[in-house]
């Protein structure tokens, strides 16, 4: 050892040593984006078609962040914790299984009233074998990795520590591409199915992994994962009901929980500290937040719309946001502001300005924006109706214009 490294190396172990917990999120948040680099892009960009590059190589990539949690926890000392339910561990971990299984029994339902699909995963026994490794590894490291974090996050602020982890490692779950979809619908079906559920169980496995560790987050979301994985059959309903049922499961294993483990939610409601554990009023607000959610994109009969041209000016003007109802074309009437869709799936808001008969008899609505000196280039026929249009509000379509405008740019 020269010289020179023997007076760096006391300073740069002082340094570590001085902060100890930057450095632990630090090595975590790398190893978990090793390992999703590993098995979400790397290896599937390789074109390996052997079972070892995704079942066996991909999983073995989640033994890194899983390792640097285990290690990082028992270098660490625990944070002084106030989440005490005055239940034993086991009874913890036996009220994680049970919600788990209730958030799978939601699924059930869902699929009982809906329709039951095949699962895309096969069933043999060597199959049901790499499943459960390819499943495991994952759940498991994600787990330690979150009961970590939030043991660190939880000496500055619990709240954002519960909602940064969970958005976090709810994120390092879908691959790039997932987020990259093109179109609105799919890009809604992702975020409404399967980004925010998962968000949401994630916040759901936090609240476990503060009262019994990252063994109670396990067993709270291993029963979906594991219904997942290996039900062979999975509800098939619409993508507005799965991500409904995705997020009300959670927020109500959430409310459960919290009911459950009554003295500590009273003594933090007594302490004045009701953003500091997940609360009813957290519930409630995931609840509504997905309603609202479900309503925008039309499940209602309602639909709003943002208007990004000054075609219809003065009446609408850019940037507004309209309300319109769905409508059956035999309701459209001349005067009518209705919204109708391309064959591209770009939508129109215009008037109505006839309705006249083609050449082959059919019906057609001729369509014109008040602002402009000509009708729309084609007539429209009737399974292009979408609905009508019913109010405004003003200048908040600017936002979703200016987002499409910044993703353009990115594209």
């Amino acid at each position: 050892m020269t010289a020179m490294t023997q007076r760096i190396a006391p300073r740069l172990g002082a340094r570590i040593g001085a902060h100890p917990l930057p450095i632990a999120v630090f090595g975590v948040a790398v190893a978990l984006a090793l390992a999703y680099v590993l098995q979400r892009e790397w290896l599937p960009a390789l074109g390996l078609r052997t079972l070892w590059s995704p079942y066996f190589l991909g999983p073995a990539a989640w033994a890194i962040p899983a390792g640097v949690a285990v290690y990082a926890s028992r270098r660490i000392p625990a944070a002084p914790s106030d989440a005490d339910s005055g239940l034993s561990p086991r009874a913890v971990f036996l009220i994680a299984v049970l919600i788990g299984m209730f958030i799978v029994s939601l699924q059930v339902i869902a699929g009982m009233f809906a329709n039951f699909g095949h699962s895309p995963y096969a069933h043999s026994p060597r199959w049901l074998a790499i499943n459960l490794l390819f499943a495991s590894a994952p759940l498991i490291a994600i787990e330690l990795s979150r009961a970590l974090l939030l043991d660190i996050g939880r000496r500055y602020s619990l709240t954002l520590a519960l909602i940064g982890t969970s958005l976090f490692l709810a994120a390092i779950q879908f691959s790039q591409a997932q987020f990259t979809r093109d179109g609105f619908v799919p890009q809604a079906e992702f975020w409404g199915a399967s980004f925010i559920p998962t968000a949401a169980m994630g916040l759901l496995a936090g609240f476990f992994a503060l009262y019994g560790g990252w063994r109670a987050a396990v067993l709270v979301a291993a029963p979906m994962t594991a219904f997942t994985y290996f039900s062979p059959i999975l509800p098939a309903a619409e993508w507005p009901i799965l991500a409904l049922i995705g997020v009300a499961g959670p927020a109500m294993g959430l409310w459960i929980a919290e009911s459950l483990f009554e003295p500590e939610a009273e003594t933090a409601a007594e302490s004045g500290g009701w953003l500091q554990l997940p609360s009813v009023a957290w519930v409630m607000t995931a609840v509504i937040g997905l309603i609202i959610f479900w309503f925008s994109f039309g499940f209602f009969g309602f639909l709003p719309a943002f208007v990004p041209s000054h075609s219809m000016d003065p009446l609408i003007q850019q940037g507004d946001i309209v309300l319109t109802k769905n409508i059956s074309a035999d309701d459209v009437a001349v005067g009518d502001i209705v919204l109708y869709e391309l064959p591209n799936r770009q939508q129109v808001l215009h008037r109505v300005m006839e309705i006249r008969k083609s050449e082959d008899g059919a019906r057609v609505f001729i369509f014109k924006g008040d602002n402009n000196s000509t009708e729309d280039a084609f007539p429209v026929t009737d399974d292009q109706i979408r609905s009508r249009y019913l109010g405004r509000v003003p200048k908040l379509g600017w936002i979703p214009i200016k987002f499409q405008q910044n993703l353009a740019k990115l594209r």
